[in-house]
């Protein structure tokens, strides 16, 4: 996690948590990323550093391989996360 600070230019970073798959599991990290330049985005998608979009995630499946950053959440990730019950 402080090699992955150190790339990415990162502050607060912290274990989220580890979810559980099928074929893996997935490990997943939490931190603040500064964003200089905003980009030209949808009325209804919020910028990074803001809103649900305050935060940044990585992922990986092996603690000794690279992270991978997931993308920033728009509405239609928020609307399919909200028809999980339970699995």
């Amino acid at each position: 996690m402080n090699k992955l600070a150190i790339l990415t230019n990162a502050k607060n970073i912290r274990f989220w948590g580890k979810l559980f798959a099928l074929k893996h599991d997935y490990y997943v990290v939490e931190g603040e990323v500064d964003y200089f330049e905003e980009l030209s985005l949808p009325y209804h998608y919020e910028a990074r550093g803001k809103g649900v979009n305050k935060n940044v995630y990585w992922v990986t499946t092996n603690l000794l391989e690279d992270w991978i950053q997931l993308p920033d959440a728009n509405p239609e990730h928020i609307k399919a996360a909200k028809r999980f019950k339970h699995i």
